[in-house]
């Protein structure tokens, strides 16, 4: 595989979003006779790993992606978001974990 590929993929927010999307619709498929539970678990940890050292603006992208993968292919089917209590729930713990990641392997900010 390209080399160059992958740095960029890893190094810009939107190839980390293409990964925890596609990614995380593979995984659904891939974890889903397991249970809803173990599906929206690999999602978030897809997510949460695509988090780290990002920003706080790109780390609540990454959620809300990660959010509408789970809301719409693990708690509803083919891609119809549902708005009960449990995907505002999946939402909240979304941010609140890639939010984590984020914040917890972020770089210092370089002094001026």
């Amino acid at each position: 595989m390209d080399q160059q590929l992958l740095r960029v993929t890893w190094h810009s927010l939107a190839g980390r979003m293409f990964v925890a999307l596609w990614g995380g619709l593979g995984a659904v498929d891939v974890v889903r006779p397991a249970g809803v539970a173990a599906a929206a678990a690999v999602v978030l940890a897809l997510v949460a790993a695509c988090g780290v050292g990002q920003s706080a603006v790109g780390a609540t992208a990454l959620a809300v992606m990660g959010w509408l993968v789970i809301d719409g292919f693990v708690l509803h089917r083919y891609g119809e978001l549902g708005f009960g209590a449990s995907s505002w729930w999946a939402l909240l713990l979304a941010l609140l974990v890639v939010l984590a990641v984020a914040r917890g392997t972020a770089r210092p900010a370089a002094r001026r």
